[in-house]
């Protein structure tokens, strides 16, 4: 892979999203970077009163999530047009009506494009976050995972693991979620299990042929069927930081210092050494973006 450019942030990049030739970037401990995918320096560098958790495509611009509990609308121009407090903290998930803002303190709200809240919910300490079958969908580092009514945050179900669950994803059947036991589960839509694997997975993508792509805590990628059976893997030198599976490619940042730019079958196309962790990665049609903790967001062009 070919770096076209990289911005000097002085901070953990922990998130990067892209849309259009637009970047924006969580920097640790409370910053933000935006700009034109590709430039020598972001357009602006904005600050905040704690961390961005965060960051998801919106109409008018970015949503970000605070680790104070807020949520954040900023302008493409850096302006920050909106602010609801008691709702963020953690993940985001867009869908076509709004956003689903996570915060660590267990609450679960749906916001509109307006940062109204719809409804919101409390609960177990969410992990992460899924939308699927007209369902929302969390994992709990209690040892839970809830699930409730998207239209009106209803409860479900919510399923005991009795250890630690970390990332999920709708699949066609369900839900899949992993353990801190070292068990990755798909659980149908009465929160039932259907399959189970044993590996360690701690954040989880959907592929575009309705397979599962797993990181699990041994540096591995892996790829599932829907049946949880194993279509290949790849391994990297240490923790799998971030996945994007979009594009046709698939981008798999790793605490082993690279970015690494994989076929649909596993098959590696090309890499990159960053100074440090690589931490967040995005991608979007030719464009890939990767954050790292050498405090760089490096701007990359995949092999033709």
């Amino acid at each position: 892979m070919t770096v076209r450019r990289s911005w000097q942030l002085d901070g953990w990049v922990t998130t990067v999203r892209l849309s259009n030739d637009r970047v924006a970037a969580a920097v640790a401990p409370g910053r933000l970077a935006l700009g034109s995918w590709g430039s020598a320096a972001p357009d602006h560098l904005i600050g905040f009163d704690s961390a961005v958790t965060d960051i998801a495509v919106h109409p008018d611009g970015w949503l970000l999530s605070l680790e104070a509990g807020a949520v954040v609308l900023v302008s493409p121009q850096g302006r920050r047009l909106e602010r609801r407090n008691g709702v963020g903290g953690w993940r985001l998930a867009p869908d076509a009506h709004g956003h689903l803002a996570v915060s660590r303190n267990g609450s679960v709200a749906l916001i509109d494009r307006h940062l109204n809240v719809l409804w919101a919910e409390s609960g177990p300490s969410a992990w992460d976050i899924c939308l699927g079958h007209d369902r929302v969908t969390t994992p709990s580092t209690e040892g839970s995972v809830t699930c409730r009514a998207h239209a009106t945050g209803e409860l479900l179900w919510q399923r005991t693991e009795g250890f630690p669950v970390y990332g999920c994803a709708a699949v066609d059947e369900g839900f899949a979620v992993g353990t801190a036991e070292g068990a990755l589960i798909v659980l149908d839509l009465s929160g039932a299990p259907l399959h189970r694997r044993e590996t360690h997975a701690v954040r989880m993508v959907t592929s575009d042929d309705g397979g599962l792509l797993a990181a699990c805590v041994d540096g591995t990628l892996r790829s599932y069927d829907s049946g949880l059976s194993e279509r290949w893997r790849f391994t990297t030198g240490s923790w799998v930081k971030g996945v994007d599976a979009r594009s046709g490619t698939i981008a798999v940042a790793s605490a082993d210092h690279h970015l690494y730019l994989l076929d649909r079958e596993g098959r590696e196309l090309g890499r990159h050494r960053a100074g440090h962790t690589v931490l967040s990665v995005a991608r979007e049609g030719g464009r890939l973006a990767a954050g790292s903790a050498d405090g760089l967001l490096y701007f990359l062009v995949p092999p033709s």
